[in-house]
């Protein structure tokens, strides 16, 4: 069968393919002519939310075959070069000639595995009526290259694994109004504890048994398929060690000079190596890295940077630690919540720590401590309140996150986390 025949059935499929049930992320994208980049790591939902843009077209009335959706993982395309690309359109105008001058929707999903596909993307968004989408795995692909490849015409966005609304959409919670004090708080404050070490893939999710083989099985394929065959990597033990100790040990600052170290003592390596592969888990979006607040892109750059992992249940199976990791797994939770609101994050330390520092749109601060304990820690505060006094005038908003204590002490609000991330803000 050639090439065109073969885009001809996959189309055909998809057109009489029943969509499936979708519970809506809450991720919204504006109205733009420009191509849109969806990026996010491998089961966080891309598919099902391309899914949702689809069903939404088709509820305004859109014709199914003016949709045209492509599954570039699909094995009958594989291995698939960039000059084959031209049959996928050729093949959708051989079956529907009329559509030539209508209006059309291209999804293009895990667009990465064709080697210089942002020429046809590029040409495509020239020369034919269609709003494009794309989705792909690797941060760096979708935001750095495309910026240049596509020449400032598309916008990135970021999927994540669910957020804790989104989590509770799931498992059929409805959010009433004034939800914190009505007897509906039990049941969320008893769900937040699964969200919280099992955290949020949608497939692990709605699974009731096995979900931490599941994840496992996750953390092999991100090493395996999206590092070990993307980035033709060699010292696969060395790629693993680095992985399990930055996933551990969450929430803690990193140092590579100190990690260098100690590795070179238990196998041959070098710096670069390191710094090489630490480069690729942020690409897929396993590992995310937060650097010290300083208005200095010097000192950011010659301090360590806190590590954070892409999901809190990811880290409980690659690591197999749970209750005892409760305060790591709370800041995860936040960090990850703070870059799903798109928010510019940073760690502050002096004397004391101050675990978040959010640069906002007006160039005010907003400091947040996490202390998930039933007991607020003095030092939280006392770090919040040196902070303020070295940034006074550009201060926003003192938070301290706790698991159950909701108060105000002087200008600084204590909130329950599970509250916190309910809450629509920024």
């Amino acid at each position: 069968m050639n090439r065109v025949s073969v885009f001809k059935y996959i189309i055909k499929e998809f057109h009489e393919f029943k969509l499936p049930d979708i519970i809506p992320r809450v991720l919204e994208l504006p109205k733009t002519n420009k191509i849109i980049s969806l990026v996010g790591s491998r089961r966080v939902g891309k598919t099902f939310y391309f899914y949702q843009i689809i069903n939404t077209l088709l509820n305004k009335g859109v014709e199914k075959d003016s949709i045209l959706y492509i599954n570039f993982e699909d094995d009958r395309l594989l291995p698939l070069k960039i000059d084959e690309l031209n049959d996928l359109i050729e093949a959708y105008y051989e079956l529907y000639p009329d559509n030539k001058n209508k209006q059309k929707y291209f999804f293009f999903d895990e667009i990465q595995n064709v080697s210089n596909w942002e020429t046809f993307v590029r040409r495509i968004a020239d020369k034919e009526k269609a709003k494009i989408y794309i989705t792909g795995s690797s941060s760096k692909l979708l935001s750095k290259e495309i910026a240049t490849s596509l020449r400032g015409r598309t916008l990135t966005f970021y999927l994540y694994p669910l957020s804790f609304k989104e989590f509770l959409t799931f498992k059929n919670v409805k959010l009433e109004k004034d939800f914190a004090y009505s007897t509906s708080r039990f049941k969320i404050k008893n769900l937040f504890k699964e969200y919280l070490n099992f955290g949020g893939y949608p497939e692990v999710v709605s699974s009731e048994t096995l979900k931490q083989d599941i994840l496992s099985n996750y953390f092999e394929m991100f090493i395996y398929r999206d590092l070990v065959e993307r980035f033709s990597i060699r010292n696969i033990r060395l790629l693993k060690m680095l992985s399990k100790y930055l996933i551990t040990n969450i929430s803690s600052i990193f140092s590579i000079n100190s990690y260098y170290k100690t590795t070179k003592q238990e196998t041959k390596v070098s710096k670069e190596t390191i710094l090489e592969y630490l480069s690729h888990l942020e690409d897929i979006n396993l590992i995310h890295l937060m650097p010290i607040f300083s208005y200095s892109l010097k000192v950011q750059q010659v301090n360590p940077s806190k590590a954070y992992c892409i999901d809190t249940g990811l880290r409980n199976a690659v690591s197999l630690r749970f209750s005892e990791d409760e305060g790591r797994l709370a800041e995860n939770l936040v960090f990850i919540e703070l870059k799903r609101r798109r928010c510019e994050s940073y760690y502050w330390k002096n004397t004391k720590e101050v675990d978040f520092i959010i640069k906002e749109k007006n160039n005010k601060l907003t400091a947040i401590n996490v202390c998930y304990s039933d007991a607020v820690d003095e030092r939280e505060i006392k770090g919040l309140k040196e902070f303020e006094k070295e940034f006074k005038s550009s201060i926003d908003e003192l938070i301290v996150l706790t698991k159950n204590v909701e108060e105000k002490k002087e200008d600084v609000t204590l909130i329950p986390l599970w509250k916190w991330l309910l809450l629509d803000k920024k």
